[in-house]
């Protein structure tokens, strides 16, 4: 139990945050310090290339002020522990990350101490869909193929995290092909991407990013797409929705930082990450990426939150993950 010492130096210390905030932006001096970008996951994955791209830009442009960046990953159970260590910098104006699908769905099916309202919305910046992967080695030479033994034969597909966006889409895919399957989380990328080597699973669904390489090395075969629309950098591989299968799905792209920011250092970074999207860099890594570019800012990329939130929760209740 706190004592009555410790409670007052706690507060103290956020009312300190909050004030560094607010006082940083009065004094023309924001930013002064360093930033510490947290990524909330292991190296090589989407998010990860997503929060370095971002950082480059910014430094390349000098957009933090000449200011330094350190970028950490911080991985482990499937964003909790990278996003409750910038939760914990409440009114701390240099700590920011970026957001996932794991951002809003590991807070809901573990007691992680955070949610997304424990953060300030700054901006989403792109949506990312998802693939189904199997090996080139396969039996499954198309989705059809996969289904069809998956309504005789327990199918194993994996994917990040216990409530990600991977379990979703595995999940929607389930209800709309009427297959039932059997789904084994990876804490990560490296991880998922060897149990699907090892031929331990039939599939995994994964960010187009982290099997790319395997994908253009011929080792893996994408059989589907969740985005409404095909992907522009892998042109051949066909949306679910197109093979006849009723969803669509992607994940948010954006940055937040630590609740109780000043609106000042909000509209800051709002400012600051709209000349960031203009860049020839951003352009290319959305183009190369196929990801969507659409843009939402500040309190609106909140709103936005609170809605895919409602999304995330009425989609594992009816998958069953969550009751």
């Amino acid at each position: 139990m706190l004592t009555f010492a410790k409670k007052s130096l706690l507060f103290g210390g956020m009312i300190s945050a909050m004030l560094l905030s607010t006082q940083a932006i009065a004094d023309g001096k924001y930013p002064s310090k360093p930033l510490d970008y947290t990524i909330a996951f292991g190296p090589g994955g989407g998010n990860d290339l997503m929060s370095r791209t971002l950082v480059k830009i910014l430094n390349k442009y000098d957009l933090f002020g000449g200011q330094n960046i350190r970028v950490e990953n911080r991985a482990g159970g499937s964003g909790a522990i990278g996003f409750n260590y910038v939760a914990q910098q409440k009114g701390n104006p240099y700590h920011a990350t970026s957001t996932s699908g794991n951002f809003l769905g590991t807070p809901i099916v573990s007691n992680t101490g955070w949610t997304y309202k424990d953060f300030t919305p700054i901006a989403l910046l792109a949506q990312d869909a998802m693939f189904l992967v199997v090996r080139t080695d396969s039996n499954f030479k198309t989705l059809e193929d996969l289904i069809s033994y998956a309504k005789s034969n327990n199918l194993k597909i994996g994917g990040t995290g216990a409530a990600g966006p991977e379990r979703v889409v595995a999940g929607l895919l389930s209800k709309a092909a009427g297959i039932e399957f059997t789904y084994v989380p990876s804490q990560d990328d490296a991880g998922l991407i060897t149990s699907l080597t090892s031929k331990s699973l039939d599939a995994i669904v994964a960010n187009p990013s982290e099997v790319s390489g395997q994908v253009a090395a011929g080792n893996f075969r994408a059989l589907g797409y969740s985005e409404k629309k095909r992907s522009t950098v892998f042109p051949d591989v066909p949306t679910f929705a197109e093979q006849g299968l009723d969803f669509d799905f992607s994940l948010p792209r954006g940055v937040v930082l630590p609740g109780e920011v000043s609106d000042e250092v909000r509209d800051w970074w709002v400012a600051t990450l709209k000349k960031v999207v203009e860049t020839p860099e951003w352009n290319d890594y959305l183009t190369t990426k196929g990801l969507s570019g659409n843009t939402i800012w500040g309190e609106d990329f909140g709103v936005f939150l609170e809605t895919k939130d409602k999304d995330f929760r009425g989609i594992l209740t009816e998958i069953g993950v969550i009751k």
